[in-house]
């Protein structure tokens, strides 16, 4: 199929809208407000009066570029009077106005200059915030933030779960797309959850999370959308900071990382570095028992696993104001990780557990994984007018490559009378296994802005390549000699072209407003798997559609409804139809023949005084992906599969309730009901199945000065069942204190997480032939110690011009 017979199409459209939003309209006056270092004026007052009785004709307010429009006046001489706070006014010269549009010289208003100290906002940004549809978790002074990595901070964010493979959950749903800045990571969910603990949490601003979208929204995330805003610096001159923390679990951990920033009139230059070294422990548990005809076999493993991670992190970018309507900016962004696995474990085999011993099987592990990214990424906007007409282009190419080596021994021990011959009573195996990814990806996109009638039409394009070539050997060592293991060695290569396409319109009509859009991708995918010769390629268009409805009775009451079809698609590893082993007797399978799972999700979201938020939803999902489990009794071994068997449905209800205690307490609390309802056909039997459980995070904020602060944070995850899976409840406390030094540059921020040693991650299934349980603990008990100081010029030349901007909803 030709993809861009639908590309063109869709351009076709855009322009026919593009050449109607040009069609005559009333006379405007347009014109930009700037100060004396050429920068725009956002949020300043503009007033159209008559040249001589100065009476006032029409009023506006500037956008982000300092720019007004005024329309709807009568033919006359008039002037333009500006005024902001922080500012002194300005006033044009007289100019007559009639029938066709008028833009009038730019005015400068100087600055009344007020020289403070660090901009720096401390409590008055809410924890958890209702905007646009999402819920958004500010963490940027938080002290239970401080000197975490990005996967430790995304775990307390509204509605999310990860679980203790570290795969993501919104809602209660896996399938989520997590971006970081609005860009899609395209990675395994192992090689995300790697990418996000070698992510340094100190520079991020906030998490936002959602379940619905809009049309200029990728589709892919079936239970929605996790985004990682990371912080940016706008302050004048050289400045940065420096941060170092500790902590202690049952091993050290510690990072440390330096920013820097130059911004000088039209040019920024900006920098990080961070390293982290951290060391944890995980103990677990797994308890299985394998039916074979009349009698059955019983393994009772514990595991000690040991992993250490050496991170660097480190971004390049310059952002440059071509001219007063372009601004050009170009990033580099690496990552390299070592990671280092030691894993000892013990298995016991009988035929029950707790019961007589037949065998013991030891197993050791020790792996070393290198994982490197690469990222660039172009981005220039360019406002073609004043009248709110503007195209954004952005180019990004990334490389990952991951290098890792496993070497296994296992000892199996037999006891009499198993093994009446001593000589047979010990048998050792030494198997070693080296695998290798690499992904190349190619992303380009172009989005266009303008008015249109009384709203808004955006309209735009996207290509997005993703190649992957992976491969795995595995031996083992006979008479001295490493052999290959043919069934288990493996060669596949992936690639995935999509070519998407979409349309925005936006209007608001008094107290209410709407939003509807089309979204199409067109995708071809190529999967090779060169050991087996086997080629699985697909070819399709998909229709995404989405639609927003809202009611503002007043500003403290705010209605929406929202509707969107969403879209998961397989990952090449799940695709991949060769065994990955995770021990000697568990591994998971790929199939080729996976397809994509769809999702229909509706959402309810209520706003009340600007401070509570209701949000109810629902999604349908059709040929939902889900992991399937079998098992060999024969052989002894069980793996996992995941296969397109199902419809599942789920209800949520998320409540945001902040509240105030006095002056110096206030709490937030999130809490979210799910129901889930499983039906299909899961390990040789029909699931028909639903389950409800909770969610609930509580953070309390003490302020006992203005340097001195505490942070109380609760999480509850109720029992649920997951298909044929029990996933047992847990709860976490942690408790953090933060100290500002009176110089304003200094602060240490001290974090105890897992209070009580209860966030513990069990499982069971008892579901037909499958009986097993899993019992994990992933060093989540720590003590961390971070400091953290801001160097060079922390003054610059403010206006008190908008208590609600952006600049005060960032740490600088």
């Amino acid at each position: 199929m030709n993809s861009m017979k639908y590309f063109s199409l869709l351009i076709i459209c855009m322009l026919g809208f593009v050449s109607f939003g040009r069609a005559k309209s009333d006379p405007t006056i347009t014109g930009r407000i700037i100060n004396q270092k050429q920068e725009a004026i956002p949020g300043a007052s503009v007033y159209l009066l008559t040249a001589n009785a100065k009476g006032l004709i029409k009023a506006a307010i500037t956008n982000d570029a300092g720019v007004f429009t005024l329309s709807g006046y009568p033919k006359g001489r008039f002037i333009v009077e500006v005024s902001a706070i922080g500012y002194t006014k300005a006033v044009s010269d007289a100019f007559d106005a009639g029938d066709s549009a008028l833009q009038i010289p730019t005015l400068t208003l100087n600055a009344i200059n007020t020289e403070i100290a660090a901009v720096t906002v401390t409590g008055d940004l809410p924890q958890i915030q209702s905007k646009n549809g999402k819920l958004v978790m500010n963490v940027e002074n938080s002290s239970l933030a401080a000197g975490n990595n990005a996967l430790d901070i995304l775990k307390r964010a509204p509605g999310v779960d990860v679980d203790k493979d570290n795969n993501i959950s919104l809602m209660g749903q896996q399938g989520v797309n997590v971006t970081i800045d609005g860009r899609q990571t395209y990675m395994t969910a192992e090689q995300l959850a790697t990418l996000l603990k070698s992510t340094d949490g100190s520079q991020i601003k906030s998490i936002e999370v959602s379940t619905t979208r809009s049309a200029k929204e990728d589709a892919e995330g079936a239970g929605g959308v996790i985004n990682i805003s990371m912080k940016k610096n706008r302050m004048e001159g050289f400045n940065g900071n420096f941060l170092a923390s500790a902590a202690a679990g049952k091993h050290f951990r510690g990072n440390s990382s330096v920013n820097l920033n130059y911004r000088k009139n039209n040019t920024t230059v900006f920098g990080n570095y961070s390293y982290m070294d951290n060391e944890l422990a995980m103990d677990i548990g797994v308890k299985r028992i394998l039916p074979d005809g009349v009698s059955q076999t019983a393994f009772d493993q514990f595991t000690l696993l040991k992993e250490r991670d050496k991170t660097h992190n480190y971004k390049f970018g310059i952002e440059q104001k071509t001219s007063d309507r372009n601004t050009l900016v170009w990033q580099f962004t690496g990552n390299n990780n070592l990671e280092k696995q030691d894993s000892r474990s013990e298995t016991l085999m009988g035929a029950q557990l707790g019961g007589i011993v037949d065998s013991t099987l030891f197993s050791t592990s020790y792996g070393k994984k290198f994982f490197d990214r690469y990222s660039f990424n172009l981005n220039n906007e360019f406002k073609i007018d004043t009248l709110g007409r503007k195209i954004t282009a952005d180019v990004d190419y990334s490389s990952f490559k991951t290098n890792n080596g496993v070497n296994y021994g296992y000892m199996t021990e037999f006891l009499n009378p198993v093994r009446p011959n001593p000589e047979d009573q010990r048998r050792l195996e030494q198997e070693r296994s080296f695998s290798d990814a690499t992904i190349k990806i190619i992303v380009a996109k172009v989005d266009y802005t303008q008015p249109l009638g009384k709203g808004t039409l955006e309209a735009g394009a996207k290509y997005s390549r993703v190649a992957s070539d992976n491969s795995i050997k595995f031996e083992y060592l006979k008479l001295e000699e490493w052999n290959n293991f043919t069934n288990r060695t493996n060669n596949f290569d992936y690639v995935e072209q999509i070519t998407a396409g979409y349309i925005d319109y936006a209007q608001q009509l008094k107290k209410w407003g709407y939003k509807i859009g089309l979204r199409l991708e067109h995708t071809n995918s190529d999967g090779v798997s060169v050991t087996i010769n086997k080629q699985v390629n697909r070819d399709y268009l998909d229709y995404f559609p989405s639609a927003s409805l809202s009611y503002n009775l007043n500003p403290n009451h705010v209605f929406s409804l929202s509707y969107a079809r969403k879209v998961m698609r397989p990952n090449y590893r799940f695709l991949n139809p060769f065994e990955e082993y995770l021990d000697k007797r568990t591994f998971m399978k790929g199939n080729p023949n996976l397809k994509p799972q769809y999702t229909d999700g509706f959402m309810l979201n209520y706003t009340l005084y600007k401070m509570f938020n209701v949000a109810l939803g629902f999604d349908h999902a059709s040929g939902a992906i889900v992991e399937s489990i079998g098992q060999d009794t024969i052989a002894k071994t069980t793996w996992v599969i995941r296969e397109n068997l199902a419809t599942q449905n789920t209800a949520y209800l998320n409540l945001t309730i902040p509240a105030r205690i006095g002056k110096r307490w206030t709490i937030f609390n999130n809490l979210t009901g799910i129901y889930m309802n499983f039906k299909g056909p899961i390990a040789g039997d029909v699931v028909n199945q639903g389950s409800l459980f909770f969610q609930g995070n509580s953070t309390h904020n003490f302020k006992f000065s203005k340097q001195f602060t505490s942070e109380v944070a609760i999480r509850y995850y109720s029992p649920f069942i997951y298909n044929v899976y029990r996933i047992e409840g847990r709860f976490n406390t942690d408790i953090g204190l933060s100290y500002n030094v009176k110089d304003q540059r200094s602060s240490f921020k001290l974090a105890v997480t897992d209070v009580f040693h209860s966030n513990h991650n069990n499982l069971k299934t008892n579901y037909g032939k499958f009986n097993s349980s899993i019992a994990q603990y992933n060093d989540n008990q720590t003590i961390r110690l971070t400091f953290t100081y801001k160097f060079g010029n922390l003054k610059q030349v403010i206006s008190k011009r908008d208590s609600g901007s952006d600049e005060k909803d960032r740490a600088l």
